[in-house]
């Protein structure tokens, strides 16, 4: 009788452990800490479905949208307010976008911006602007820039070309220029004295390309003048000098506001490829107020395993550190995962709690103060729908 007992206890636990983990529906520990970010990418062409002619309409839109964040759970919006050379508000250096109504440089008959910061504090939500610094354009094409654009002024001036660079058919400004500094640090500065935000945001875009042609007339003119840094050591320090003037300008405005990078996730990449030197600017003062990198990979990942990730940001970083969330991968085969392993590919096709068990995975690391999902999109998209539920779980 003592045998079958046990034999019936053994039973009833391996058909527990069987449960699937498409259906597994997590018990989650997590911070309910007000201070602890919840914030939701909102990107350029997520505004634009959300934009109309009418102030009306876009106020209506938008406070859906933000509305339904709040509810959610979310307690801050990071949108895409200068996705290239030109702007969602009014601006004294960038066209409008040509993703507000069609035709950079077109006549704001509001200011989006503006309303948006207005709509996010009756939501009690935080707002940041989130700006890509050095991108001019999409496509390689500088007629299709309006011609107010300074991009497209410098571009077809003989002496100011060489700020703007045609790198893989897009448009980019030249990170070697002290004109392009001084274009980005003045963008900075009139959103930090105009608007109400809470954060001035940066993406992972810095250096485009490491062709020793793209900045060559800039680094001989350096060396002539007696420089001693290697290319690529040049090339991190002219971005680190615009990021240390962005910073300080926007203390010098409003010490409250803060500055926030969100670099790609391989530490190596950004240091070689981007030459963006995360480690330097999470560790010295004077660079940034928070790190949020973009860890959008999965448990099983064969080469940027999630959680050795974020250990790995973690233990580095000395500010604020936030993690990005791959919440648009979700029902998708992630092809970069592994060459062959199945398991791996298909982690977010075979799992519908991915993002959740993320989530609750980097809530018990002191070091991580919140989360950034990427992005408002698929919170809506049907083939994320189980995954936002269970991210709900974690929300509420």
């Amino acid at each position: 009788m003592k045998r079958i007992f046990i034999s019936l206890i053994l039973l009833a636990f391996l058909l527990g452990g069987c449960t699937s983990e498409k259906n597994n529906n997590t018990s989650f520990d997590y911070p309910n800490d007000a201070t602890y970010v919840k914030s939701v990418w909102i990107t350029y062409y997520e505004l634009q479905e959300l934009m109309d002619s009418s102030e009306k309409v876009f106020r209506k839109n938008i406070n859906s949208a933000f509305s339904s964040l709040s509810k959610m759970g979310f307690n801050t919006v990071t949108v895409q307010v200068r996705p290239c050379a030109d702007a969602f508000y009014k601006s004294k250096y960038f066209p409008s976008s040509v993703y507000c109504f069609g035709k950079q440089g077109s006549e704001l008959p509001f200011d989006p911006l503006e309303i948006m910061c207005e709509i996010a504090d009756k939501n009690e939500l935080k707002i940041e602007a989130w700006v890509n610094p050095y991108r001019v354009s999409q496509g390689s094409d500088i007629n299709k820039l309006s011609d107010d654009n300074i991009a497209k002024k410098w571009y077809k001036s003989d002496k100011k070309k060489n700020n703007v660079l045609v790198v893989n058919d897009k448009l980019y400004f030249n990170p070697a220029s002290d004109e392009v500094t001084e274009l980005i640090v003045n963008g900075v500065k009139e959103l930090v004295k105009n608007y109400n935000i809470n954060a001035v945001h940066f993406d992972d875009y810095f250096y485009p390309d490491k062709s020793k042609n793209i900045d060559k007339k800039e680094y001989n003119e350096y060396k002539k003048e007696g420089g001693k840094l290697q290319l690529y050591d040049w090339r991190r320090e002219n971005v680190n000098k615009m990021l240390e003037k962005v910073y300080s300008s926007i203390k010098k405005i409003n010490p409250e506001t803060k500055f926030g990078i969100s670099p790609a996730a391989n530490i190596n990449n950004d240091y070689h490829d981007l030459y963006a030197d995360v480690n330097k600017w999470c560790t010295v003062d004077g660079y940034l107020d928070y790190i949020c990198p973009q860890v959008y990979y999965g448990f099983k990942n064969e080469t940027m395993p999630f959680m050795q990730t974020t250990k790995k940001w973690a233990k580095m970083s000395q500010k604020p550190l936030y993690i990005g969330l791959p919440l648009y991968k979700s029902g998708i085969k992630d092809k970069y995962a592994s060459e062959d392993n199945k398991k791996a590919i298909n982690e977010f096709c075979d799992n519908d709690n991915t993002i959740s068990r993320q989530i609750t995975y980097i809530s018990k690391i002191k070091e991580i103060s919140g989360f950034y999902i990427f992005s408002y999109g698929s919170l809506k998209d049907k083939k994320c729908k189980k995954e936002v539920e269970n991210l709900m779980n974690v929300l509420k």
